[in-house]
């Protein structure tokens, strides 16, 4: 199957399409990790149970990922992104249902619950191929030397959305649940409607390499990176609005607005290390995994220790910066390894990770918490100190692109000249 090449105007509006994509399922998904909890008490969902289905879900969408990641070699990217992107828009209207459902209706909570399981898991398995399909999109489109630029721009998108829906939570201070919903699954929905008429498919070689097995040694120390940035991030999300009820007593009303600020802190932080120093190291990605492991670990030991609100606020910030380093020097790491012909398939598989990583979090911090509310945050500082092991045992011989090519597990076998439309972050600014 051949891709006609396209112009880097048109390359550059399909990354555009495909950036505010990302944007606006993060801020559903972001709103929702930190409402659900929340919003479970109040419609008589136990703590637990609320764990569960984030949990659950994020194990379903990480098994569907490499599935969609086969399909996005084979079909393309746009139509998985159309698909996910649709899934993403449908939920939050639903759970307005299901809330008012609840609420005026009096539908019971062991069928509100039961319908609410349901209605996640279907939507994650149909948006699962989001993150793969993106993150192959941008290898499509981007040199090896501009690699770094591509996921810090991905990583940078997914902590604006955050950052916005984060915002959402602090400005409705527990009220207002139905109209925000509404209003994110309309949002989401005009960005399904953009993207349908204006991504273009990348042009991408299929190469004879791509029908084999993806090597998955030389990949398992990232993918290992992968599970414990994002159970980290999912779990963080998941107990501060509990630790700030259980914990430092605010109230319900409180308690949910003072952790959309705090998730503020943290999105705002990550965007500011991938737009800043991201852009600046965008050609060692083993410096953004060892610098940002070490910025993480810190911070995570600073939120387990704090004493007061302020000082978690500070924690977040720093859990923000260390993981918008992190991460992104993680998927460049991962790409690069990958090689051609394989890029939605590798992102797969490190969905596979984020999903595990994403199922882990919340059920193990809804666990926890009832130990203790700071609890959650000792599995935290575990996670991260296992990051940092990995990130700097798998960095030890340099991991510049060049560095990363020449691995045994992966030589390079050529590129089409395509994906020199977007050459560097040079060009690309």
């Amino acid at each position: 199957m051949a891709f006609p090449s396209l112009s880097a105007p048109t390359l550059r509006r399909g990354v555009t399409l495909l950036m505010a994509g990302l944007v606006v399922q993060a801020m559903g998904h972001s709103f929702v990790l930190i409402v659900l909890p929340a919003l479970g008490r109040q419609m008589g969902i136990a703590d637990v149970r609320i764990g569960l289905i984030l949990s659950l879900s994020a194990l379903v969408l990480s098994l569907s990922a490499p599935l969609w990641g086969m399909i996005g070699d084979t079909w393309g990217r746009r139509r998985v992104i159309l698909i996910a992107l649709a899934a993403a828009a449908a939920f939050p209207a639903l759970l307005a249902l299901l809330l008012y459902g609840r609420l005026s209706l009096g539908v019971s909570a062991t069928a509100t619950f039961a319908m609410l399981l349901t209605l996640r898991l279907v939507l994650a398995a149909l948006g699962g191929g989001l993150m793969p399909a993106a993150q192959a999109y941008l290898a499509d489109v981007t040199s090896r030397e501009g690699r770094a630029w591509g996921m810090g721009g991905m990583g940078a998108a997914f902590g604006l959305g955050g950052l916005a829906g984060a915002g959402l939570a602090f400005a409705l201070g527990g009220r207002g649940w139905m109209p925000a919903l509404g209003l994110l699954s309309g949002v989401a929905a005009l960005v399904v409607i953009l993207v349908w008429r204006g991504l273009p498919e990348p042009p991408r070689a299929v190469l004879p390499q791509a029908s084999g097995p993806v090597r998955l040694r030389p990949l398992a120390p990232f993918l290992g990176i992968t599970i414990g940035g994002l159970a980290v991030y999912s779990l963080i999300g998941q107990v501060t609005v509990l630790r700030l009820q259980d914990g430092f007593g605010l109230s319900l009303e409180a308690s949910i607005g003072t952790a959309g600020g705090l998730m503020m802190l943290t999105m705002l932080a990550m965007i500011t290390a991938q737009g800043l120093i991201v852009r600046r190291l965008a050609r060692t990605p083993g410096t953004l995994l060892r610098v940002g492991s070490v910025v993480a670990l810190l911070a995570g030991l600073l939120a387990l220790a704090a004493p007061q609100v302020a000082v978690l606020g500070v924690a977040m910030a720093g859990l923000g910066a260390g993981l918008g380093l992190t991460l992104p020097g993680n998927l460049t790491a991962l790409s690069l390894r990958g090689g051609p012909g394989v890029q939605a398939r590798v992102a797969g598989i490190n969905a596979l990770a984020q999903g595990a990583g994403l199922a882990l979090g919340p059920l193990l911090g809804a666990g926890l918490h009832q130990i203790s509310p700071v609890a959650p945050y000792g599995a935290a500082t575990g996670f991260l100190l296992g990051v940092g092991v990995l990130a700097w045992g798998a960095t030890r011989g340099g991991c510049s692109p060049d560095a990363l090519a020449r691995s045994p597990a992966d030589r390079p076998q050529g590129r089409a000249a395509h994906t020199e439309a977007l050459p560097s972050k040079e060009t690309a600014s």
